[in-house]
């Protein structure tokens, strides 16, 4: 019998072949592992994508990518640091098995090159902040699972150290209603925050935000009143730099007069996405007589915050698109609210934006957008 050959193939080969099967996201975890199991050569090649960005839907993986990643007291390590490979870290489906110190912990281990981070519901508290602080290549936060409260001046005091922070989404329990850090700074790009808690519509209207924030996300807000949302909305800053704003469904004590109070507030706005169930005739009433147009380009009627029902008619929202809405280019409705119906009415709506469209491209106004950006889509 013959022994067999092994094929040897140029390290630069096995690296293409590694980011090839890295880009199938469905099977990538368990085709790197296969790579891994090849030979030294592809181990090399193959082990940085494996932990680039692990998926860790059960509490078997977690426990495997701890014990690797971050071996307790006495354990022998990897001399790779396979932490240091790790730039995207989503333990947002785990719920009991892990532990604020096993998560502050394994922050601490991927801290070097971690970009994302998903927080669990349960098991990141107060005590994680000092490991997350130390995440200084984080650009996307996302605490908005995070039931245990945390003090909202400790986080903004983390939060302060991480220089690359783009994207952060607060924990559902943040309470805005005690005295801002305001002389601790923010991430100097942060410009997309979502925003959830309590807040008291007496001191949020001197509450410091971010400097470079273009857009703000409210979901899981205890109270987006009218009287709420006005104070909230109400900071002069926000009027000069806030461009998108996302009022979700998920939200306390909204009213249709609170969306009615948002393009009294922010003209600026050019993307607008709201509960469609919370828009009635008196917002397009409104928008009727507004001069000059508002700044709006996008305009979404997301999912409802009660009934899958539109309370306007499709002609005030046509009206309003002469008037007040005239720079709008291209509005969403929810799939929730697709009726035979609403179908044929939407096929109205599309016919004036595409008009509008066309009349803006023949004057070359600067705010002409791709054919393939007009018109009414679903979501």
């Amino acid at each position: 019998m013959h022994p067999t050959r092994q094929i040897y193939l140029p390290t630069e080969i096995v690296v293409h072949i590694v980011r090839f099967v890295a880009a199938d996201e469905a099977h990538r975890q368990e085709a790197l592992y296969a790579c891994c199991l090849v030979s030294r050569q592809w181990y090399s090649a193959a082990v940085s994508f494996l932990y680039e960005k692990p998926r860790l839907h059960t509490g078997n993986s977690f426990q495997l990518f701890v014990s690797t990643t971050s071996p307790g007291v006495g354990v022998r390590r990897n001399k790779l640091k396979l932490g240091s490979f790790v730039r995207r870290l989503d333990i947002s489906r785990l719920v009991h098995h892990s532990s604020n110190s096993v998560t502050a912990r394994l922050l601490g281990r991927v801290k070097e090159n971690l970009e994302v981070f998903v927080a669990p519901r349960v098991s990141f508290a107060v005590n994680g902040l000092p490991a997350l602080s130390k995440c200084t290549n984080l650009r996307h936060l996302d605490l908005s699972l995070v039931a245990d409260p945390i003090p909202f001046p400790n986080l903004k005091k983390a939060l302060s150290h991480l220089l690359r922070l783009r994207t952060l989404r607060l924990p559902r329990s943040t309470n805005l209603d005690i005295p801002d850090s305001s002389r601790t700074e923010w991430p100097p790009l942060l410009n997309k925050l979502q925003l959830s808690g309590h807040f008291s519509a007496t001191t949020i209207p001197s509450f410091s935000w971010p400097p470079a924030l273009t857009s703000l996300s409210l979901k899981n807000c205890t109270d987006l009143s009218v009287t709420s949302i006005a104070c909230l909305l109400s900071s002069p800053q926000l009027s000069e730099t806030l461009r998108h704003l996302t009022i979700s469904y998920a939200n306390r004590r909204l009213e249709p007069g609170s969306i009615n109070a948002v393009t009294a507030l922010l003209p600026g706005l050019t993307y607008l996405s709201v509960p469609g169930d919370m828009v009635d005739e008196t917002f397009f009433d409104v928008l009727s007589f507004v001069s000059p147009p508002l700044a709006l380009e996008v305009l979404e009627f997301d999912m409802p915050s009660f009934d899958p029902i539109i309370h306007f008619e499709t002609a005030s929202l046509i009206m309003a698109l002469d008037k007040g809405l005239s720079n709008v280019h291209s509005i969403g409705f929810s799939d929730i609210f697709c009726t035979d119906e609403r179908i044929l009415e939407d096929e109205e709506v599309d016919d004036v934006l595409h008009k509008h469209a066309e009349q803006r491209a023949e004057q070359g106004a600067a705010t002409a957008v791709d054919e393939t950006e007009v018109g009414v889509y679903y979501m």
